[in-house]
């Protein structure tokens, strides 16, 4: 199962790298996250309400799906790749850090727009770098343990459990100023650490792109691209609107202790740790429509377990289960939208893929949704949210299969016969 057993030496460069972007990514998500666990204390501390906790997750989707695919295009320009992460980490770092002064909505609200500017060039960044210098048989290993368990363990796991015991033992303010501590030492070790990748290995990667103009007609005229853009913008509003409104709803609606919702949070990202990375490498063999449709009926537990379910332990245990929902994340975000056209189309579908869903299920899903909460109660981006996984199950169904194993691709062909209308 681990691909670095197989190695004599453990500790080299490609493993060092692995560990270095699983921390950053990682890091990342926890601060992305962190607000939305220590919001029930915010609101009380400066009296705000569930539209503005709606704007806060918004404004952070807004400028990271604008400065992702910018700070990526600008990151493919720059002599040294390493310096300009390490710059970015520290900056995002000094960003979390001056939440603890914020004293207002107004000053939280610029601080989030802030912090998707500095966050966003991360992941495309850090994925291109990993993926110049992985071996060929490391290379989807790396990038989906890297992005997906990383960020199911920073911040779904510790992020819940760690800020709210900071915030507990100290105050919210104080576990902000804290997260400086592991922003300036992984900043320091990425710039010791990380090498500039050798520019030929880049252009290695897109030699064979080819050089007419790629256009987006082009890409939605494949089935599977729409539908994963439409299926990923409703599992990103499932998810959304879970992990903003999930924790508020657990303190103030439920009733739960800030500690006791950290662990019942967590227990989702236990899950999700595990499904997001054992799912799609199921997959490869019962095929992405099969893996793709369990996991989406998986998904809709997740808000009716917040919403219908008293009992914690049952509460955790069905947060666990449909944590398997996240296989569905990755299917319609990356794997099957790569698969489904020819290479020089690849980075067009997938971005079009994320910036869609990331400005429907990132931005206007928290901000809709706060204003329902604020009218009908704390529950409703819940109650919205299994719709929402619901359609993404239906929408499911006419997946056209990717999996080279299902439609037995020959390493020739490319999937257009197969994907194609």
């Amino acid at each position: 199962m681990f691909y670095f057993m197989k190695n004599k030496k453990f500790w080299t460069y490609e493993n060092k790298l692995v560990a270095i972007v699983f921390f950053t990514i990682g890091f990342v998500f926890f601060d992305r996250l962190a607000i939305n666990y220590l919001f029930p204390m915010i609101s009380v501390d400066l009296g705000l309400n569930y539209t503005q906790l709606g704007l806060l997750g918004a404004a952070l989707a807004l400028t990271w799906s604008i400065s992702g695919p910018l700070g990526g295009f600008i990151s493919d320009k720059v002599k040294s790749k390493k310096s300009m992460l390490a710059i970015l980490v520290f900056a995002f770092s000094v960003v979390s850090l001056i939440h603890g002064l914020a004293q207002s909505f107004a000053m939280l609200f610029v601080l989030r727009l802030l912090m998707g500017i500095v966050e966003g060039p991360l992941i495309p960044q850090t994925q291109s770098i990993l993926a110049m210098e992985s071996s060929e048989r490391r290379k989807g290993f790396n990038l989906g343990f890297t992005m997906n368990t990383s960020n199911a363990l920073f911040g779904s796991i510790l992020a819940p459990v760690v800020i709210v015991a900071l915030a507990t033992n100290f105050d919210w303010h104080t576990a902000f100023y804290l997260t400086i501590i592991p922003g300036i030492i992984l900043s320091f070790v990425i710039f010791k650490s990380v090498k500039n990748p050798d520019p030929a290995k880049f252009h290695a990667m897109h030699a064979i792109k080819s050089t007419e103009k790629v256009k987006v007609k082009d890409v939605l005229k494949h089935r599977n691209i729409w539908l994963s853009i439409v299926v990923f913008s409703l599992v990103m509003t499932t998810l959304m609107a879970f992990q903003i409104f999930g924790p508020t709803y657990l303190v103030q609606a439920k009733g739960l202790s800030d500690t006791t919702m950290s662990f019942v949070m967590a227990s989702f990202g236990v899950g999700y740790a595990i499904f997001g990375f054992l799912i799609p490498t199921i997959s490869e063999r019962t095929g992405r429509k099969p893996a793709s449709l369990i996991s989406g009926l998986l998904l809709i537990l997740i808000p009716l377990a917040v919403v219908f379910v008293d009992s914690i332990p049952l509460m955790m245990l069905l947060l666990f289960i449909g944590s398997a929902g996240s296989g569905v994340i990755g299917m319609s975000m990356s794997v099957i939208p790569v698969e489904s056209v020819p290479l020089q189309y690849s980075g067009l579908a997938i971005g079009l893929t994320i910036g869609i869903g990331e400005l429907i299920g990132g931005f206007l899903n928290p901000m809709v949704n706060g204003a329902l909460a604020d009218m009908y109660g704390i529950q409703t981006p819940l109650l919205v949210a299994a719709g929402a996984a619901v359609l993404a199950l239906i929408f499911t169904f006419f997946f056209k299969e990717t999996a080279p194993s299902k439609v037995q691709l020959t390493k020739g062909q490319e999937v257009k016969p197969n994907v194609q209308l």
